[in-house]
């Protein structure tokens, strides 16, 4: 099975984007739900594991990079605790809205 962080690099290949590129997209999103703004080296060190890619933050990217729902949180272990189920949940709430 291939490593999400792969896969994302695949995809941003195949789309032939920098990680600049999906950081600008990631940051409209994030601007549009008022949250902190990622940089270019936040991405970096998540797709080169220096820390990990949560749920959370892959709802993010899925539509940053205009990926069906759930196909990266899918490869990752999904969220086991309720506040973490539940911050996930409200996070695609969210992100629904701001579409």
């Amino acid at each position: 099975m291939i490593d999400v962080s792969t896969y994302i690099k695949l995809v941003l290949e195949k789309k032939k984007w920098t990680r600049s590129k999906l950081c600008n997209e990631i940051n409209k999103i994030e601007s549009k739900l008022g949250e902190k703004r990622t940089s270019n080296q936040n991405i970096t060190n998540y797709l080169n594991g220096v820390w990990a890619l949560r749920p959370k933050i892959l709802a993010k990217w899925e539509q940053a990079l205009g990926l069906p729902r759930g196909s990266l949180i899918n490869m990752v272990a999904p969220p086991l605790g309720k506040d973490a189920k539940k911050e996930l949940r409200e996070t695609i709430e969210r992100l629904d809205k701001v579409k």
